[in-house]
């Protein structure tokens, strides 16, 4: 692990959820799409700019476009969308992320900080057997900032008592990177890109990409 001797300073580490812990952004896509079908909206929308920001934060974007949808409970409808899609249609886990969540948890304190509400990630959580190994959740209703601000993982690292700088971020968002380094903490970036790579310590396609007992050296001088 050569330039990443960072790794043995590590306190806690940050899991997001969506695209991270989960293959669910396409949800999210596919919640916003069919919200704007059902108000008659058909134009075209890049999807990929609503990855790892909040509903809030979602809404306001969606209502600058189309002002028909100014009096219209955006946020909580899409939310309510999402979290239905997570109970029937179940997104599998990104490769290895529920064993590196208990990797992380034996060493270090552990996190999952998201843009999604609180009941969702409780449900993940819970449907990934993580309950025991998450000693922080940290979601849309904990922060007024959505990611790229660097609220979310700010607020988790104060509430696990662990100075910013000794946090390490796994994420898969452009957001969501450029949160953790304003932050100034270290990221690893779930699926590699050159948009990614100058916000990135190391970039993975999976938690099974990681060099070989990974975990096990973070914190190593604590």
């Amino acid at each position: 692990m050569s330039n990443m001797e960072w790794v043995e300073e590590i306190e806690a580490v940050l899991f997001d959820m969506d695209g991270t812990l989960l293959d669910s952004e396409p949800l999210t896509e596919h919640a916003i799409f069919a919200f704007l079908k059902e108000h008659g909206i058909h134009e075209a929308v890049d999807g990929t700019q609503f990855h790892g920001v909040t509903w809030n934060s979602i809404a306001a974007t969606l209502k600058g476009l189309f002002p028909v949808l100014n009096h219209v409970e955006v946020a909580s409808d899409l939310a309510s969308v999402f979290h239905h899609a997570l109970i029937t249609e179940e997104p599998s886990p990104i490769l290895g992320s529920p064993d590196a969540v208990k990797a992380s948890s034996k060493r270090l304190k552990t996190a999952v900080v998201s843009s999604s509400r609180i009941a969702s990630i409780k449900l993940v959580v819970n449907r990934l057997g993580l309950n025991a190994h998450v000693h922080q959740i940290v979601g849309a209703e904990n922060v007024q900032n959505s990611k790229p601000h660097p609220q979310c993982f700010q607020l988790a690292a104060e509430r696990l008592g662990v100075s910013y700088e000794r946090c390490l971020v796994f994420e898969d968002s452009i957001a969501g990177l450029t949160a953790a380094r304003a932050a100034g903490m270290h990221t690893i970036a779930i699926g590699p890109s050159s948009e990614k790579e100058p916000l990135s310590d190391l970039m993975i396609s999976n938690y099974h990409d990681l060099p070989k007992g990974f975990f096990k050296f973070l914190g190593a001088k604590r």
